[in-house]
């Protein structure tokens, strides 16, 4: 079956849950829907390089037989799969079945996943398709999009800029209509970021409220701050996704019952004019339409960064090592040499991150008092959002910079200046989303975040939600 260009472009500009409706209605086919995208992936690829693998057969296949068990089940639809037809891209971290699983790793360019990670899995059983599986930065440790085996994802609107890692392939794909939607992480910011710079929506929800089983990395000393994350172009089809990953349905609240504070900036992070006046005018429309919204002071987040970091760097960088070495020994000097001349087989970031866990690891006495700050942290978020209610705050100091601009402040001990909206949250272990706002003179999107307490999902869907209603009047 021929998909046309104008019928693909119809199509993948379809919102996911429009697409679900449309399947459902029988006004077009999974193989349609499948096709149409695949045709779009690579039209817009070789300029964004957001794909790691491609898994076109299987898709096809699976969406032939989709749209054959919906013709079978016309006396009761209601008993399909709740995905069923719709495709989808996943983070090269999870395992699927057959294809590799590297972490963008050169020492696994050649290992592939003999299962399925679990959520993995549960997009399967829920009769969603697998189209690819998207760019990241080795072992999800950056905040841009690079590594060794697959090279630099670009930003949709201009080559020269990052989309932000380390989800930063979802994110490409997804607000350049590849894909609907798709399956990243978050240990530092890694979903919530590139939907920033890119314009879409992404959650990283409650630690542990999506199983992470199967996943690539796994880092057992980074405690409670990566999740899985989930993205997509509006709060509605990102909430869809939610609730297959996590079993958990989210219930309409009323938003002018959620107590809503507005952290604008710390001193430390000041952010840009132009998107600091953006959030202002999105804070005086929310006000304007009735929600009670009582601004705070950004003091609490002082400490947040240098915490996040030293939860990291505590094993010294000695798992890393594990995972990228080949060879009998590892000499990171030389490395670092190697990689100035592009001789090294390792990315020049994760060994920038291995030279910081050399130089800045944290005493045995921080590591023991890390239990203690993280409850400190979250007894301030608790008593700031009346222990109910969200915080709403800037994600990241501009827009999508040129490639390198994130990477220079993280890897150069500048990581307060950054990334203190981001991995708070992280610290926290607490639900996060980013939503698109508006966009800056040259063009580029920003968002700004919703941030809830241990398992309040649902308010910060709501919340969201409304954000995303008033930001399209502004």
């Amino acid at each position: 079956m021929r998909v046309e260009k104008d019928v693909t472009n119809d199509l993948t500009r379809l919102s996911a849950t429009e697409m679900m409706r449309g399947l459902a209605n029988r006004l077009f086919s999974s193989t349609e829907l499948v096709k149409a995208h695949l045709l779009r992936i690579e039209e817009v690829n070789p300029k964004l390089n957001a794909v790691a693998y491609r898994r076109y057969e299987h898709a096809l296949k699976e969406a032939e037989a989709a749209d054959h068990l919906r013709l079978l089940s016309k006396t009761d639809p209601s008993t399909l799969p709740r995905l069923l037809g719709m495709p989808i891209t996943v983070k090269e971290m999870y395992r699927i079945e057959g294809l590799p699983i590297t972490g963008g790793v050169h020492k696994h360019r050649n290992r592939l996943a003999t299962e399925d990670a679990a959520v993995v899995s549960r997009i399967k059983a829920a009769g969603a398709i697998v189209l690819a599986k998207t760019n990241m930065s080795t072992l999800t440790m950056a905040h841009e999009t690079d590594n060794v085996l697959f090279g630099r994802t670009n930003h949709p609107l201009n080559p020269l800029h990052t989309p932000g890692g380390s989800s930063g392939g979802e994110a490409a794909l997804i607000s350049t209509f590849a894909s609907p939607w798709g399956i990243g992480s978050d240990l530092g910011g890694s979903t919530r970021l590139p939907a920033h710079f890119c314009g879409i929506v992404g959650i990283r929800p409650t630690y542990g409220r999506i199983s992470s089983v199967g996943e690539y990395p796994a880092y057992s000393h980074h405690l409670h701050m990566n999740s899985v994350g989930v993205l997509a172009r509006n709060v509605q089809d990102t909430q869809v996704l939610y609730e297959v990953l996590s079993d958990h349905h989210i219930s309409p609240l009323v938003p002018r019952e959620i107590p809503i504070k507005w952290l604008a900036q710390t001193d430390k992070a000041p952010i840009d004019e132009e998107l600091a006046l953006g959030m202002e005018q999105l804070i005086r429309a929310m006000r304007d339409s009735g929600l009670a919204i009582e601004s705070v002071e950004g003091r609490f987040l002082a400490s947040a960064t240098a915490l996040w970091q030293n939860v990291i760097l505590q094993d010294r960088g000695q798992e890393t090592i594990t995972e990228i070495q080949e060879g009998s020994s590892f000499h990171l000097f030389s490395e670092l040499m190697k990689s100035k001349r592009g001789t090294s087989v390792y990315h020049k970031w994760i060994l920038r991150l291995l030279l910081g866990a050399r130089l800045f690891p944290p005493s045995e006495q921080a590591i023991r008092s890390f239990p203690r700050q993280i409850e400190r942290l979250r007894e301030k978020f608790r008593e700031i959002t009346e222990d109910r209610g969200v915080l709403l705050t800037p994600l990241y100091p501009t827009a999508s910079p040129r490639h390198g601009k994130v990477a220079h402040y993280v890897y150069n001990n500048m990581g307060s200046r950054v990334l203190p909206y981001l991995v708070f949250v992280n610290v926290l272990g607490y639900p996060g989303i980013a939503v698109p706002i508006g966009r800056t003179k040259a063009g580029f999107p920003f968002g700004i975040q919703v941030v809830g307490g241990a398992g309040q999902e649902q308010v910060v869907f709501a919340v969201a939600k409304a954000i995303e209603e008033i930001a399209k009047f502004i």
